[in-house]
Formats: structure tokens, C-alpha cells, sequence
């Protein structure tokens, strides 16, 4: 079923570029080093991929600032080829998880 599934979007997705569309592009915001959230965000690159969606990881320490982020979101909101944002949580201490659904627009 899950193949079958990953087809039908790999399929709409090539007929989304064949009609000249851009291709998808996720971002995807990782802060830390919890080993969990790396298996997680790794498994989403690979099904993002395995169904021809663009994809980008950013790496950020698990100290990064709140204003940081924030920054870094904002780049990606304003980037015209980015269609989706990911934040992979846990956010660390420091980042209010509110501020962290503000900054996309959320």
C-alpha cells in the first residue's frame, strides 16, 4: 500500500513539473544533536526524494539563539523556491515553541 502510494505522488509530482511548475522543495531546520530527531528528519530526505521532491537540511547547534532561527526562517519564507518548511522538534530550551510556529507564519 505505501509503495503504491509513493507512486501516485511521485507521479502527480513530475506531472506538477511536466506543466512547467517548479519542483517542490522542502527545508528542513534541525537544531541539535538528538539522535532520534536526525533518524526522523534523514527518513523524511529519503521519502521526499524517493518521490522526486527536492530537499535541504540545516544544521544548527543546539545552542543556536531564538533570533537565529528566526532568521534563518525568514530567508527560507522569503525564497521563492522553497514550497514547505520543516522545524524537526524538540526545540532547545531557549526557543519558545510559540515563536517557533510564528516564524512560519503559522
Amino acid at each position: 500500500m505505501a509503495k503504491h502510494i509513493q507512486k501516485e505522488i511521485q507521479r502527480g509530482v513530475e506531472s506538477w513539473v511536466s506543466l512547467g511548475n517548479r519542483r517542490p522543495h522542502l527545508s528542513i531546520i534541525l537544531v541539535g544533536d538528538n539522535p532520534a530527531s536526525h533518524t526522523y528528519v534523514r527518513n523524511k530526505i529519503r521519502a521526499a526524494s524517493a518521490v522526486g521532491i527536492c530537499s535541504e537540511l540545516i544544521l544548527k547547534p543546539k545552542d543556536v539563539s531564538q533570533e537565529e532561527l528566526l532568521d534563518v526562517t525568514d530567508q527560507l519564507n522569503m525564497d521563492p523556491r522553497v514550497s514547505g518548511i520543516l522545524v524537526q522538534l524538540p526545540l532547545p530550551e531557549a526557543v519558545q515553541l510559540c515563536s517557533g510556529f510564528e516564524m512560519l507564519g503559522i
